[in-house]
């Protein structure tokens, strides 16, 4: 299996406008201005979106798509052609968003005249589904097109939660499952103050079955004519033929969900990609400490963290990554990055790195690689890989020597 990200940005995408162009008497932005320099090309962020590519059972190799946002068109003609890639098997969406869905209608490119393909086949929920028909009705009914009626040509598949689905007769199986589930309350106007809960539906209203973790404060000052609560939202993750978890969008992962990503409950997770959009909290993402807490309990041999705004750069995240990993640092790093919002509860060390945009990693016979972290083996991973060639000499099987 290859993983290839095309997009580790928020919604906004790095740059911000707003950094790049402030004014000389602020203080500058460390992340979005160095993006404009070589150095710090990683810290160009498009919409978060990925490319799995995996061998189907006639042999070919299937390319899928996890989400086609914003900046999809720019993505695709930076990283499709570098890694040889051309048609589209199958695209995921998440949710309902922009920076999930809004690189539909760029399709067209690939299926219009049959230039590349005659169709794609899409896969989402009803919710997202119905999303798709208010804002881009032409792209489900061609009689609703305007102009020259150039649209994509698409086969839509509605998916539901916790049911497993086979990709067009690939051998390909995925598990999708329930990610972000985020509500607001507004406490008394005297108190001027929201207050954020995470949970998850457990009935058909939202008000009854609001089940919340441990609250955080997230404004100061709110507006009173908010409204009481705001409507429970779900996202997608996706499990792909059990070596790959991928979770983009998420605030909260529902209890039932956890039998499916778990290492403990399901079996040995190779990677895990997880939603982390900064350091403090925040109402509808994982922050860095929710993104470690549960890639612990995921257990993947490798985290790859995704969906960043500019709160760090892409140094500063490895650098906590390899502190989460075990790594001592001096104090002068250390304290630079807590004064940043670095804190984080002691817990089992694990390999965590912030994935970036063009990033490959491959997965081979349970063993991760990739190129930027070449020499960052996580635990346990050299172990596991020398075991496994030894397996092979000890029944007679002809030894592949393991590659890192």
């Amino acid at each position: 299996m290859e993983l290839i990200f095309l997009g580790t940005g928020s919604s906004a995408g790095l740059p911000y406008i707003d950094c790049i162009t402030a004014p000389p008497e602020r203080e500058p932005c460390k992340t979005c201005l160095s993006a404009l320099t070589p150095k710090g090309k990683r810290n160009i962020r498009r919409n978060t979106s990925a490319v799995v590519r995996l061998g189907t059972k006639e042999g070919r190799k299937a390319t899928i798509v996890i989400d086609v946002g914003k900046t999809f068109q720019a993505s695709a003609l930076e990283w499709f052609p570098k890694h040889g890639m051309r048609e589209i098997d199958a695209i995921l969406i998440t949710h309902a968003h922009a920076d999930a869905l809004n690189g539909l209608d760029d399709l067209r490119s690939w299926t219009l005249y049959g230039l590349i393909q005659p169709h794609i086949d899409i896969y989402l929920s009803q919710e997202t589904f119905d999303a798709v028909k208010t804002s881009f009705p032409y792209l489900v009914s061609k009689e609703r097109a305007s102009g020259g009626g150039d649209v994509p040509e698409f086969k839509w598949h509605i998916i539901h939660d916790k049911v497993p689905f086979e990709i067009n007769n690939t051998g390909i199986h995925v598990t999708p499952f329930s990610g972000r589930v985020y509500a607001i309350e507004k406490s008394c106007c005297l108190t001027n103050k929201s207050v954020v809960h995470h949970g998850f539906h457990s009935s058909s209203s939202p008000q009854d079955s609001l089940q919340t973790s441990p609250s955080f404060s997230l404004f100061d000052e709110m507006p009173c004519n908010m409204p009481e609560k705001r409507e429970i939202f779900l996202s997608f993750g996706y499990k792909i033929d059990n070596q790959l978890v991928y979770i983009s969008d998420a605030s909260f992962i529902p209890e039932e969900s956890w039998d499916i990503i778990s290492s403990e409950a399901s079996g040995y997770v190779p990677v895990c990609v997880l939603d982390c959009l900064q350091l403090k909290p925040h109402i509808s993402h994982f922050h860095l400490a929710e993104s470690v807490a549960s890639a612990r309990r995921i257990g993947a041999a490798r985290t790859y963290l995704t969906g960043f705004c500019h709160a760090a750069t892409h140094e500063e995240y490895v650098a906590m990554g390899e502190i989460v990993g075990g790594a001592l640092k001096d104090q002068a790093e250390t304290s630079a990055l807590r004064t940043k919002g670095f804190s984080l509860e002691k817990g089992v060390p694990i390999w965590i790195r912030p994935a970036h945009d063009g990033l490959r990693v491959t997965i081979n016979n349970g063993i991760v690689w990739d190129e930027t972290y070449l020499n960052q083996l996580p635990p346990g991973e050299l172990r596991r890989s020398w075991t496994r060639y030894l397996r092979r000499i000890l029944f007679w099987k002809r030894p592949v020597m393991p590659s890192f």
